[in-house]
């Protein structure tokens, strides 16, 4: 419900808020110039008396005399039966040039307050301004929620690159977006008497002026104020007999009698103009030249939001299932609720929900991530979710569990909950089981044990839906399609091998584009180094993945394969031979990324596993501190990138390197290294390092009790430093 406040008003609104946003930015400027006028012609503090008699005295019938709110005085006279307006040097009361509305500013104004419409765009740019303001709150509380709460708010964002440049960019801005909204909304309300301007009176005369000589300006008490605080003068007409001075000022607005100097009737500020004056100042700038900018470099942020967002909202609904008969959750009698890292498991759950439409059920499917507060009336609740690495949340469902405790729901509720993992990992379908112990605490009732599906398995997929057909009484015609990614055809353009004749050959595969971009075919698809490469072996249906070892900057498909005596996708690239072309696809990965700044980065990978790791170094352009530690079983054919990391060293985009073989020289695992090396690395952690671990998850197991060893007595857990993104893993 929260995405939907943040994303259907900024969908409606893109174009409208845009529109504001970059005219209000223009106008922001402009504070900023008047204030620099004011500089220019002097700004020296004197009375209103003594500032009106210079005035008069170097330009003859003035009429008015106001400041503007950067500190500018302007004089309005009649030259040659024209009106002009005149800027002011205060010190000597001179003319210092003309004052001129620029018509870029005035048109400016008009598209800004009205959009050229009158009325009617005055009410529209009011309505922009409430769902800006929606916007803005409903984007701060989902930023936090994804940064794990409001503490986190100001941590290292994690994304891939659109989600990052959306994020940050919301970051920064979002605070002068909201008062930007704020205070628009309230002015806007305003215009239209929705809250009240104040000043609703003029000063009344209780006594008329005197006939008589007018005291000379600068010895009237009544004009003894500071300057600072004059709005406008209106100077007395000097043939108009009893005519009076007209004085606005930021205490209130007065008149006073030419002849005694006095003034003869007051109408003090009420609040409600304070609050009005105060609103006109943030909104605007006026006065406050620098927090114009401020505001004006805020809403050049609403552009880039806008079209973040959008290619978001485009991306999440490409990658989406259309689900036909997708029911609303109010009138579902079945929840469906899913948990994807990258989309795979929709597939099944297309298939499942299409059985259970078919069947003659109501069913609602949804995101994990979108659990509803109740779901009163429901007859079950099923789960489908995927294990992010050795036990942790999906990315769909990163908040399930945290938002399943407001969740209201009778306790007669049946579920079931299909896991899907990989068998090799210890915590297999780990976060499906955290799940159903926590649908049991909230009272309701399993149908069963949680299912499983061994690295996405039809046949483990169907033997679970007979189950719950069976327990359902229903009848399930499943037809499952995998869910894949658009792919694209790369060309092998290189391959280095490394063991070749050993028992597992490990080679380095770089692939381009089939064919040469072009603007209306484009190359290589956007990614980041430690980003996935999907390919599906011929024969095979479920894909298989590969870290990659280069960004798309680099202009290169970069992987590392291990040749598997039964891998099927293994054999398949290892033969394959430079010119012979994949189609692959991309997944990202944005939880196996260097944490933003510049602390220390531990780095840990064994064999492939190396593949990521080189390529945040490569990157490492700034020269933060980064550690590796390599491991592999001899140094004669398995030491991948040897000559390269020797010459990152050189260069400092790494810091040090580490080795260890098993199986030769001194037969030592990197496990082993990294405790030898515990007081540096307890030194390291204690500058905030984050530590990256790459490769096999027995090695990876490992690492993990060598740094719970090394973190004794330091009152850091890797299960804390998990939970924290300082220990994150690449794990297969």
């Amino acid at each position: 419900m929260l995405r939907k406040f943040h994303l259907v008003p900024g969908l409606v609104a893109a174009l409208l808020m845009t529109i504001i946003a970059l005219s209000g930015a223009v106008l922001s400027v402009n504070p900023a110039l008047e204030r620099v006028d004011a500089v220019r012609a002097g700004q020296a503090s004197v009375s209103v008396a003594t500032l009106a008699s210079r005035v008069q005295t170097e330009i003859p019938g003035v009429e008015a005399l106001a400041r503007r709110p950067s500190g500018t005085f302007i004089a309005y006279h009649e030259v040659d039966g024209q009106q002009r307006a005149s800027i002011i040097d205060p010190a000597s009361g001179k003319a210092t040039g003309d004052y001129v509305t620029s018509p870029v500013w005035r048109w400016m104004k008009n598209l800004h307050r009205k959009l050229f419409l009158g009325d009617a765009g005055r009410i529209a740019a009011g309505v922009t301004a409430a769902f800006m303001l929606l916007v803005t709150i409903s984007g701060l509380a989902l930023l936090a929620r994804r940064m794990g709460g409001w503490k986190h708010l100001l941590g290292p964002i994690r994304g891939n690159g659109l989600q990052r440049v959306h994020n940050e960019t919301a970051r920064v801005a979002l605070l002068g977006l909201t008062l930007s909204a704020v205070t628009g909304l309230v002015m806007s309300m305003t215009t239209f008497g929705l809250i009240p301007e104040g000043g609703g009176q003029d000063p009344v005369l209780s006594v008329p002026a005197a006939v008589a000589p007018a005291m000379p300006l600068e010895r009237m008490p009544a004009l003894g104020i500071d300057s600072a605080g004059l709005h406008q003068l209106t100077f007395a007409h000097a043939d108009a007999q009893g005519d009076v001075i007209e004085l606005d000022t930021t205490d209130g607005v007065g008149y006073v009698d030419p002849a005694t100097g006095k003034m003869t009737a007051f109408q003090p500020t009420d609040g409600w103009q304070r609050v009005q004056a105060v609103v006109r100042m943030l909104h605007t700038g006026q006065g406050m030249w620098w927090l114009g900018l401020m505001l004006g470099a805020s809403s050049l942020s609403v552009p880039v939001l806008a079209v973040t967002g959008l290619l978001l909202w485009l991306r999440r609904r490409g990658t989406m299932p259309t689900l036909a008969g997708n029911v609303p959750a109010r009138d579902a009698d079945t929840v469906l609720l899913v948990g994807s890292e990258g989309n795979t498991t929709w597939g099944f759950a297309s298939a499942l929900h299409a059985a259970l439409t078919e069947a003659g059920l109501r069913v609602h499917t949804a995101p994990m991530n979108e659990l509803a507060d109740s779901y009163r009336g429901k007859k079950r609740l099923l789960v489908l979710t995927a294990t992010y690495g050795d036990g942790d949340a999906p990315e769909s469902a990163s908040h399930f569990l945290s938002k399943l405790n407001r969740l209201t729901v009778p306790t007669d509720t049946d579920f079931a909950v299909l896991g899907f993992g990989d068998r090799q990992f210890p915590a297999f379908c780990g976060y499906a089981s955290a799940v159903h112990d926590a649908l049991l605490g909230k009272g309701l009732r399993a149908l069963a044990d949680p299912g499983t599906v061994d690295r996405q398995s039809e046949p483990e997929f169907r033997q679970w839906c007979d189950w719950l057909a069976t327990t359902l009484g229903l009848s399930l015609d499943i037809r499952y399609t995998p869910m894949l990614p658009p792919s694209v055809p790369l060309k092998l353009l290189s391959r280095e091998d490394y063991g070749v004749g050993a028992e597992a050959m490990t080679s380095v595969l770089r692939f381009v584009p089939e064919q040469r971009a072009t603007p209306f075919r484009p190359g290589l698809p956007t990614f980041e180094t430690g980003d996935l490469l999907g390919i599906v072996p011929p024969g095979a249906t479920s894909p298989r993945y590969y870290s990659l070892a280069s960004g798309a900057a680099d202009g290169v498909v970069e992987i590392c394969v291990r040749r598997l005596p039964e891998g099927v996708c293994s054999t398949y690239l290892t033969d394959l031979r430079p010119g012979d072309t994949i189609d692959a696809f991309i997944r990202p990965h944005t939880r196996f990324r260097p944490e933003p700044g510049n602390a220390p980065v531990i780095m840990i990978g064994a064999g492939t596993g190396i593949g990521p790791l080189i390529g945040f170094i490569r990157h490492n352009a700034a020269r933060r501190p980064m550690h590796l530690y390599f491991g592999a079983r001899n140094a004669e054919d398995g030491y991948l990138y040897r000559d390269e990391l020797k010459g990152l060293v050189a260069d400092q985009r790494l810091h040090a390197l580490t080795t260890a073989f098993s199986r030769s020289g001194n037969r030592t695992y990197v496990q082993e290294r990294l405790v030898a090396d515990a007081q540096s690395l307890r030194g390291l952690m204690a500058h905030g390092a984050q530590i990256m671990v790459c490769g096999g998850r027995k090695m990876a197991e490992g690492v993990a009790q060598a740094w719970e060893r090394i973190l004794t007595d330091t009152g850091l857990s890797v299960a804390q430093l998990k939970a924290e993104g300082r220990y994150v893993e690449d794990v297969y």
